[in-house]
């Protein structure tokens, strides 16, 4: 009887995730998710359409994240003092690492960032700079997922 049992919830857990065509375990590319909040392309007051958000501001409000990444705030850390602001924010999500590694370095251009530098294999880190404020971006995939976290500290002249 207890054979049964273990041949019948095998037999189950085999079927879930041969129905699900183990979908939820693919990589996407940023911004690919049809239909998610914020990924839409939306109509200006001109009549024309503009393009879709495949981003948005945390607490630092000149870094961009993907829609696609979930912030995780149990290892995230903010610290403010007046207008100085400094930490590390931590993010997970599916997606593919070579396209959060072409995201950034738009983004971080685009928010004044130049790129100082960087390291691959096994991880991504990017090194950026701005005057006065550095920014880390630490890219780790994992099995199911990617781990990113982002450090923003002072410039040290």
């Amino acid at each position: 009887m207890r054979i049964g049992k273990i041949a019948l919830v095998a037999v189950l857990g085999y079927s879930l995730l041969w129905l699900g065509g183990c979908s939820i375990f693919s990589a996407q590319p940023v911004g690919a998710e049809s239909g998610a909040a914020g990924t839409q392309a939306t109509k200006d007051g001109k009549g024309t359409t503009a393009p879709a958000a495949i981003g948005r501001y945390y607490d630092f409000d000149d870094i961009q994240v993907p829609n696609a990444l979930k912030l995780d705030k149990k290892h995230s850390l903010i610290f403010r003092a007046g207008k100085f602001k400094a930490g590390v924010l931590a993010f997970t999500g599916n997606v593919e690492v070579q396209s959060l590694i072409n995201f950034f370095i738009d983004s971080m251009q685009k928010d004044n960032w130049v790129l100082q530098g960087s390291y691959k294999y096994p991880r991504v880190v990017l090194f950026f700079a701005k005057k006065g404020k550095t920014a880390i971006i630490n890219i780790v995939e994992d099995t199911f997922s990617t781990n990113i976290s982002i450090w923003v500290a002072p410039a040290v002249d």
